[in-house]
């Protein structure tokens, strides 16, 4: 369980930074005095609506599969298949991400305008919003206490207020 967590955190990282920093060497490219060519106003419009469907295609396409794969990774039954399932989802979210912002990078290179820039910068805060770190994991996931201690050990501080829903059975059997 430890290699699929340490997978998924990996390609995570390598999405998510190296979106950010193919971002920003855009624009430093972009501000500095050389550029690669100047494109004829209807290629320029047409790639600028193909990068912004681009864009909207894919925050759609993330909304979407994080709306209906979080609920059926929660009722599987245990927690290797929780865990193959997230692992596969954050792995494919962040590979698929990290190449839309290369191409998205690519058309503002080659459209010499930032027009495109925003969607993208957006698409760089989704991935910040959907970084799976532990305590984001537990509640995508629906794991237990018990379970959050066996995968991540002392590192995982559990909420005191919180009951584990095997203690509340427990406690009505006993009664």
């Amino acid at each position: 369980m430890d290699s699929l967590i340490k997978k998924f955190r990996r390609t995570a990282n390598w999405g998510l930074y190296g979106s950010m920093t193919v971002a920003i060497l855009t624009i430093i490219f972009h501000f500095t005095p050389y550029h690669i060519s100047y494109q004829q106003p209807a290629v320029k419009q047409w790639m600028l609506i193909a990068g912004t469907m681009l864009a909207v295609l894919a925050i759609i396409m993330v909304l979407l599969v994080l709306r209906r794969t979080t609920p059926a990774l929660r009722q599987l039954d245990n927690l290797e298949q929780k865990l193959q399932g997230y692992s596969n989802y954050i792995c494919n979210l962040y590979r698929t991400t990290f190449f839309i912002v290369v191409v998205e990078c690519a058309l503002i290179v080659l459209m010499t305008d930032t027009a495109l820039l925003m969607v993208t910068c957006l698409l760089v805060l989704l991935l910040f919003l959907s970084y799976p770190n532990m305590y984001k994991m537990k509640t995508d996931l629906g794991l237990t206490n018990a379970e959050m201690v066996l995968l991540f050990g002392s590192d995982y501080i559990p909420d005191n207020n919180e009951t584990d829903p095997a203690e509340v059975i427990d406690e009505k059997n006993n009664q």
